[in-house]
C-alpha cells in the first residue's frame, strides 16, 4: 500500500485530490434558475419560461412517436458514427459524408474543437460577449483567450478579430447571429474574413440560431463550408426543432475538419432516441418552416411593442432579444427580480457578460402578451422611481 509521511492513502483529505491547475481557470456556465426553483421561491402555483432561448412548442407529434417507439431498444448502445443521421444530412446539404460530424448538441462539437487544435502556447479568437462556451476551450487546454469586443451594433468586429491572428491562433470562432445580442453578420462579411486569414486556420461559425434568421443570404455559409477546408459551421436540434433534452447538433465541414474532431469524439456520444427524433423531424420542413415563421412574427410584433413603451434592445435575427433598460446594472437586476415574483423568468444579462441586460426568448402569442403586460407596468414603475433613467424608443 502506498504510504507518504507515515500516513496511508486513505487518510488523504477529499480536498487534497490532485487535479490539474487548470481548473481553476475554466469558467463554469451559469444557467438561469429552473421553473421549479422560481415556483418554490416566489410561492407561485405556474410561470412563464423565457430564459433559455428554447423552443415554446414541444416536439412534432411525428417526432413524438419515434421516441416512444425507442425506448423499448434503450438496453442497446445507438449507432456509434450516427450513420443514417448523417446519411439524411449529406443529403439536405448535398455533402459527402465525410464531412458531417454529429455531437451532443452543437456545443458538444465547439468543446472538442478545442481539445482537437488547441495546446499550451497556442490561441482562440472569439467575440465578447457571446456563447459563454468558447473561453472554456482555452482554459480547458491552456491556451491564451483572445476575446475582442464586439462593434458598436452589437454583432462581431471581424476586422479586429481578423487583426489579432498570429502564428499562435489555432481557431478563430464566430456566433451568427450572436448570443446574446443576436446581431447578424452577413455571408459577405464573413467570407471577407475567410479571404483574409490563412487557408490553414480553422474557423467554427456557430449557427445554432440560424433558423430563425430572415436575411437573404442566410444558409450561404453552409454552402462556403462544402469549398472551404478551413471552415466548419454547426447547427443543433435544439431550437426551431425543440429537441433542447434530447442534444443533438451537427457540423458540415472540409474533412481535415471532421477527421480531426473524430478524433476526440467520445464513443456513442449521440444517444438513441436523440438520433431518431433529429432523423424525424428532418422529414417534416413544412411544418418545421410554419413554427420557425410563428416564432419570427411574434419577434417582430415583441419588439414593436417594446419600441413603443420605450425600453430600449438590440434587434434581433435569433428566437430572443437582448433588453437594455438602463445604464445602471441595478436597473435591470430589479426588473429581473420584479419579473421573477411575477412568474416571468428571464435571464439575467449579468451572467451573458451584459451587466444590466435582460435576455429574452419568444415564447407563444400568450406568453409574449403576458411578457410584454408584466414587462411594461415593472419598466413603468421601476423607471419612475430611478432618477435620471429615460424611457427611450429602439
Amino acid at each position: 500500500m502506498l504510504v507518504r509521511g507515515g500516513a496511508t492513502c486513505h487518510d488523504r483529505p477529499v480536498d487534497e485530490l490532485r487535479t490539474s491547475p487548470r481548473l481553476e481557470a475554466i469558467p463554469r456556465y451559469e444557467p438561469g434558475p429552473t421553473t421549479a426553483q422560481v415556483l418554490a421561491e416566489f410561492g407561485l402555483d405556474e410561470a412563464v419560461r423565457l430564459a433559455s432561448n428554447e423552443s415554446p412548442y414541444s416536439p412534432l407529434a411525428e417526432v413524438e412517436a419515434v421516441v416512444s417507439a425507442g425506448i423499448g431498444g434503450l438496453n442497446r448502445y445507438p449507432d456509434g458514427a450516427a450513420r443514417s443521421l448523417i446519411e439524411v444530412l449529406a443529403d439536405r446539404h448535398g455533402v459527402d459524408a465525410e464531412q458531417i460530424i454529429v455531437g451532443n448538441g452543437s456545443g458538444e462539437l465547439i468543446l472538442l474543437a478545442g481539445q482537437a487544435l488547441l495546446d499550451p502556447g497556442t490561441s482562440i479568437i472569439h467575440a465578447e460577449p457571446s456563447f459563454a462556451l468558447y473561453p472554456q476551450l482555452a482554459a480547458a487546454a491552456g491556451a491564451r483567450d483572445v476575446a475582442v469586443p464586439l462593434a458598436a451594433d452589437g454583432g462581431h468586429d471581424l476586422a479586429t478579430m481578423a487583426a489579432h491572428v498570429d502564428e499562435t491562433t489555432r481557431l478563430v470562432v464566430i456566433c451568427n447571429p450572436n448570443n446574446p445580442t443576436g446581431v447578424y453578420r452577413s455571408a459577405e462579411a464573413i467570407e471577407a474574413l475567410l479571404d483574409d486569414l490563412p487557408g490553414d486556420l480553422a474557423v467554427l461559425v456557430d449557427e445554432a440560431y440560424n433558423d430563425f434568421v430572415t436575411a437573404p443570404d442566410s444558409g450561404r455559409l453552409m454552402s462556403l463550408a462544402r469549398e472551404r477546408g478551413n471552415l466548419l459551421v454547426t447547427r443543433t436540434f435544439s431550437k426551431a426543432h425543440g429537441l433542447c433534452g434530447l442534444r443533438v447538433g451537427y457540423g458540415v465541414g472540409g474533412p481535415g475538419w471532421t477527421a480531426a474532431l473524430q478524433r476526440v469524439r467520445p464513443p456513442f456520444n449521440t444517444n438513441a432516441l436523440g438520433q431518431a427524433a433529429a432523423r424525424e423531424s428532418l422529414c417534416h420542413p413544412a411544418a418545421l418552416a410554419e413554427r420557425v415563421a410563428t416564432t419570427i412574427a411574434e419577434r417582430e410584433r415583441v419588439a414593436a411593442a417594446l419600441s413603443s413603451t420605450g425600453m430600449p434592445f438590440t434587434p434581433s435575427q435569433g428566437n430572443f432579444m437582448l433588453l437594455t433598460p438602463g445604464a445602471d446594472p441595478g436597473l435591470g437586476q430589479r426588473i429581473h427580480r420584479r419579473m421573477l415574483e411575477r412568474g416571468i423568468i428571464l435571464r439575467d444579462g449579468t451572467s451573458l457578460g451584459c451587466p444590466g441586460s435582460l435576455r429574452v426568448t419568444v415564447g407563444t402569442p400568450a406568453e409574449n402578451d403576458r411578457l410584454l403586460d408584466e414587462l411594461a407596468d415593472v419598466f413603468a414603475a421601476e423607471t419612475a422611481a430611478t432618477p435620471g433613467v429615460e424611457r427611450t424608443a429602439s
